[in-house]
């Protein structure tokens, strides 16, 4: 049989927020039904009639009669001062909320109202509205309570619930994620107010904390993992309470409890980013399928602006980005679709290269003259180091380096009378950037001197 509802959300309620600050229990005993009635406790207040707190706080005046039967009430003109009347949830009405756009990067867009547009900064956003954000993009969703939801990349999430209770301002939230994913951090919530967040095949409600939802369209899987408190997950008649760095992946009509993956670590964290592409290897994580990275301007990922998905147990691969200080969420992925857990890197984006590497021969007066030629990559002023040494028949280096001259400011080294033989040469660009010295060397280059 199917665990009552209400009772599995006060379960995780109390996991979650550590206490509840509205109170709710259940009917009294002789108003109890064979079905459990989540009720909210109300001490009545001096003035109080049943039918002022039906027409005040119930979706018709007329409800009052369930109450003044299911609580024993002679008289609904009359109620003692002091005494706590069990109200059905069910009965209670609860008006229209609004969450706001709290920011926004990349191509999002906002369908509410019969329109879509690209959303702004600090608009209203209201129930049914949708929430679309394409590759590197990201909405980060304001509610009226403090608690706050991102959209990432590749997703579409509907506003399915913002109400907010008459009776105390209790708030209740839901959202629908119909692709891609949505990461929640919810502040503890009054009763009967609540925070679901749905997919097709699974249910995730909380009163208050920290975790994910993703949907796999293809596989028809919802996985949620918490990161903060407790989330009770439901798809069909299968349940499960899922707490601190625990996980669920839900098919339809059944739930898999799992522990999350440890945070994965790179292979160079202090390395600054400097080739063409923006790429981080990382340590094997026993267990990970894929990794995850996610690239913001500050450490909570507020400003967050690219995220990517590796190959499986590949490295991770940004491509071109702009320089600057920025910060990596590092996650991994198992099997079964479950994002464990994070770690943020700090790392410096500073363009520094050298291409384009060429050599030529000139001969004037019986003497031969090599010059050869690259070019920075970077920007700001760079200074060079050239090296040159003589290969052996397996191509090892024969010998100690025959040139290496730091400090070249120039894109450019000449030397002369090199003796017949197979050379190879390299080049070194650094450049001080973002307070640090940045040096990278060019792939070596070979070079034939015949008789």
């Amino acid at each position: 049989m199917k665990t009552d509802w209400a009772a599995a959300l006060a379960i995780a309620a109390m996991l979650a927020a550590g206490s509840a600050v509205a109170q709710t229990s259940a009917a009294p005993p002789a108003a109890r039904t064979a079905a459990s009635v989540e009720t909210l406790d109300y001490v009545v207040q001096r003035g109080d009639t049943l039918i002022d707190l039906a027409t005040a706080y119930m979706h018709r005046p007329l409800d009052y009669r369930r109450v003044q039967r299911e609580n024993r009430v002679a008289n609904p003109r009359r109620l003692a001062i002091g005494r706590t009347l069990a109200l059905p949830v069910d009965l209670l009405r609860a008006d229209p909320d609004e969450a706001r756009i709290a920011g926004f990067r990349g191509a999002a867009t906002l369908n509410q109202d019969g329109r879509s547009a690209v959303p702004a900064a600090g608009q209203a956003v209201r129930e049914g509205a949708v929430l679309s954000t394409g590759a590197n993009a990201f909405v980060r969703l304001a509610l009226s309570d403090g608690s706050h939801v991102v959209v990432p990349s590749n997703s579409r999430v509907r506003v399915s619930r913002l109400r907010r209770y008459a009776i105390n301002g209790a708030v209740d939230h839901a959202l629908t994620v119909e692709a891609g994913r949505a990461e929640s951090r919810v502040t503890p919530r009054r009763r009967p107010g609540g925070f679901a967040i749905r997919t097709p095949v699974s249910v995730s409600a909380v009163r208050g904390t920290d975790f994910r939802v993703s949907f796999d369209e293809d596989a028809d899987r919802s996985t949620t993992e918490v990161l903060e408190g407790a989330v009770t997950i439901a798809s069909g008649d299968a349940e499960a309470l899922a707490g601190v760095d625990q996980g669920v992946s839900a098919a339809a009509g059944s739930v898999r409890l799992l522990p999350l993956l440890p945070a994965p670590a790179l292979v160079r964290p202090d390395a600054p980013q400097t080739q063409a592409q923006v790429a981080f290897d990382i340590q094997p994580l026993p267990g990970a399928e894929r990794y995850r990275g996610r690239v913001a301007q500050d450490a909570g990922m507020i400003e967050a602006f690219a995220e990517v998905d590796s190959a499986p147990g590949g490295p991770l691969v940004f491509g071109e980005m702009e320089e600057g200080a920025f910060f990596l969420r590092l996650t991994a992925l198992s099997p079964e679709g479950l994002e464990g857990k994070a770690t943020t890197y700090s790392f410096i984006r500073a363009r520094n290269g050298v291409g384009g590497l060429a050599s030529a021969m000139d001969q004037r007066d019986r003497r031969r003259f090599y010059r050869f030629r690259w070019e920075a990559e970077g920007v700001g002023e760079a200074t060079f180091r050239f090296q040159l040494w003589r290969e052996a028949e397996d191509g090892a280096r024969d010998g100690a380096l025959l040139v290496d001259q730091p400090g070249l400011t120039d894109e450019a080294f000449t030397l002369s009378d090199l003796p017949p033989g197979v050379y190879s040469w390299r080049v070194q660009g650094a450049r001080h950037r973002f307070g640090r010295l940045l040096e990278a060397w060019s792939e070596p280059q070979q070079l034939r001197i015949g008789r």
